[in-house]
């Protein structure tokens, strides 16, 4: 077999010569060489053990793949070349950084390596070619940075130097990849008096009891921290990623807005009774006696019983001494807008508006971040346990806006002061480019299948795709209807 040359380089990676790998290796020249670090979508790095006949370094582990370019062959050529020839893997690659290193064998020989740092992605298990590679596994590159400081003789030289010089680079590239990709949370799941089965029978959630009421699914409240789901960010909360990722994650215009707080609360909401009749306050109010957000939100209607319906806002011509003597008589029914609804349909309630969720509604609700309600009528019906919940009579007439009209939304596009909506009705593929939206996505499923950027949604689903995204990808699997929900 005609021996292989490497590619004799200086400092600034300039070619000056050719040579045979072992004269190279003898001489201890500066050469250029590659390493190639494969990850899945868990964010683990495919290691390999490297054969035992290898003429330095045997049996040790190091990343995916490593070796030397050839004459006239780019970095991710020679990348790609070796991940088939000792993985049988084939994947896109990215050059994100080289370093020099020159370290000395027992056997005389030296590496003295100018090495081009590739990254690529995949899910495949290898099928290594045992002329080259005795084992392999996936690891967390957190787990393997302890496992070289505790056993440093198990690894290759110039991966113990990757590690402790540039893991740092390693971590921001993975970064930069999975802020890409949507981010599912786990739903917080609310048990409530007037709760039913619907998100289970409807949404296909694995709800607590037939008396879950709420699916929170993304909240950025103190004590209801969404916490991400599944892949690289698992059991990270959404707090922690916007503290960490701030304007990649939100976008500039509201990180500087809002800081770390996150503006919006995403709910799925089942009526199988009626809501309390209840009222928000705006901004300023829930500012001064909480601070807190107010509460504007919208409501849109995913399936309604027959005869279902919203109360929204006073009737026309209802003034503060009306409103008081019919909460007086317990009978507010008279004098609030019941409004018949059906799926498609949807409301916007801005604070200060008189409201409540009617039996038999299941709807998806996108509102600013906040849990402050004030009660006004709870239909004398005793709470979860046993006792009537608490009313906030005083508190709601501070902030009831009695002109406040009911807002029908029919345009396929909404936008409010707090957040904006597309409703997408999708029967083939969607593509749009969002590199200059400046705001986080969230998307809401409610009928279809699809998969977003890549990854699979299906119906009752919610993700989020942060700012960074430079394009939102939806493949339509069955037809159906997504939220498109944004700043």
């Amino acid at each position: 077999m005609q021996e292989e040359y490497v590619i004799l380089v200086n400092e600034k990676d300039e070619v000056i010569g050719y040579m045979p790998k072992m004269a190279a290796h003898e001489k201890a020249l500066l050469h250029r060489a590659f390493s190639v670090f494969i990850f899945n979508d868990k964010g683990e790095l495919l290691l390999q053990q490297r054969a035992a006949h290898k003429y330095h370094s045997p049996r040790l582990w190091t990343n995916t793949v490593c070796s030397h370019q050839r004459k006239n062959e780019d970095n991710i050529t020679a990348g790609k070349r070796r991940l088939i020839e000792e993985m049988g893997l084939t994947t896109k690659l990215k050059e994100v950084f080289h370093f020099i290193y020159k370290t000395p064998f027992d056997n005389g020989l030296t590496e003295h390596e100018l090495d081009h740092v590739m990254i690529g992605f995949s899910n495949t298990n290898p099928v290594i070619n045992p002329d080259e590679v005795m084992a392999y596994k996936w690891e967390n590159l957190d787990n393997i940075a302890k496992s070289i400081q505790k056993n440093p003789q198990q690894y290759t030289e110039w991966f113990k130097i990757i590690f402790k010089n540039s893991l740092h680079h390693l971590k921001q590239e993975l970064d930069k990849h999975f802020l890409l990709n949507p981010i599912k949370f786990k739903p917080i799941f609310k048990e409530k008096p007037w709760g039913g089965n619907k998100l289970k029978t409807i949404l296909n959630k694995d709800i607590p009891s037939n008396k879950t009421g709420e699916s929170w699914e993304i909240s950025a409240l103190p004590k209801n921290l969404s916490v991400v789901q599944e892949g690289y960010f698992k059991g990270r909360n959404l707090l922690e990623l916007i503290q960490k990722y701030k304007a990649s994650f939100v976008g500039k215009k509201n990180y500087k807005k809002y800081g770390d707080n996150f503006p919006l609360l995403i709910k799925y909401i089942d009526a199988a009774d009626d809501l309390s009749i209840q009222v928000h306050p705006d901004d300023n109010m829930a500012q001064k006696l909480h601070k807190s957000f107010g509460k504007n939100e919208l409501w849109h209607i995913i399936q309604a019983d027959e005869n279902a319906c919203l109360y929204v806002g006073f009737k026309k011509g209802i003034t503060k001494d009306d409103y008081i003597k019919h909460l007086n008589n317990g009978n507010l029914l008279p004098i609030i807008n019941r409004i018949p609804v059906k799926p498609g349909d949807n409301f916007y309630i801005p604070a200060g508006t008189l409201h409540a969720i009617g039996k038999g509604v299941l709807l998806a609700e996108v509102q600013q971040t906040s849990d402050i309600t004030y009660r006004i009528f709870d239909w004398n019906r005793n709470g979860l346990d046993g006792k009537q919940r608490e009313l906030h009579t005083d508190e709601a007439l501070l902030v009831l806006d009695f002109d406040a009209k009911i807002d029908k939304k029919t345009e396929s596009r909404i936008e409010t002061s707090s957040f904006k909506i597309d409703m997408l009705e999708l029967n083939q593929n969607f593509s749009q480019d969002i590199s200059n939206l400046d705001s986080f996505i969230i998307l809401m499923n409610t009928e279809g299948e699809f998969e977003i950027n890549g990854c699979s949604f299906q119906k009752g689903e919610t993700l989020l795709l942060p700012a960074i995204a430079s394009k939102l990808e939806i493949t339509t699997l069955q037809k159906g209807h997504i939220l498109k929900i944004y700043q």
